[in-house]
């Protein structure tokens, strides 16, 4: 399993007559911490006519708000933006100044939305892949070998620890797991048995 997420934070501003929306947009972990980051940006812009958001997780957990705005028109829209990018594990918030120009429903929605994708199009974009986490034990004279398989095989290596043999913690996507054990174990001449440290979401470059 894989999905797309916001790689850290990213902003954007979008003015229409007169009015401003400013977008806020993070990758977040949990739901929880996607709630965290709304009260965060809602406090910072606290003198702001609107705050309204939208979270969404892998887990399909999500929540949305108006924050004033007539109903539909706002929160909605920003989730219907990421799921249109298939964007997950993701919290957006847009932040309104009224100029003092109505916009009407239509150009309430096509704003936010205008906003949302603004945002989007500012971060960088990435993709996090279900992975088991390995630790393995390599011999000196082995690591050079072995250090190729990780690269070449775009494994992304997490920790490395230097002692009378080298311990390696990486990633490999579950569905390339057991290619990999093998391999490394051709490689090693059977020396090499990767311990499984846990699974996770990884952000592979």
């Amino acid at each position: 399993m894989q999905y797309l997420t916001i790689k850290g934070e990213a902003s954007a501003r979008y003015e229409i007559s007169r009015s401003i929306f400013i977008c806020s947009i993070k990758g977040i972990e949990s739901f929880d911490e996607g709630m965290e980051y709304v009260k965060t940006i809602s406090k910072k812009f606290s003198d702001a006519t609107h705050n309204c958001y939208a979270v969404i997780t892998i887990n399909n957990e999500q929540k949305f708000s108006d924050n004033g705005e007539p109903q539909g028109t706002a929160g909605m829209p920003i989730l219907q933006v990421l799921k249109k990018r298939n964007l997950s594990n993701v919290a957006c918030i847009i932040t309104r100044y009224f100029g003092g120009i109505k916009l009407g429903a239509g150009g309430l929605v096509a704003s936010y939305a205008k906003a949302t994708c603004d945002g989007i199009d500012n971060a960088i974009i990435i993709t996090k892949k279900e992975s088991a986490i390995l630790s393995i034990t390599v011999e000196y004279s082995d690591y050079s070998t072995i250090n190729n398989v990780l690269e070449n095989g775009n494994y992304p290596v997490l920790d490395r620890r230097y002692d009378n043999a080298i311990e390696i913690d990486f990633a490999v996507p579950i569905d390339e797991e057991n290619a990999l054990r093998e391999t490394l174990r051709e490689k090693s001449n059977g020396r090499i048995t990767p311990k499984k440290i846990e699974v996770k979401y990884i952000d592979y470059k």
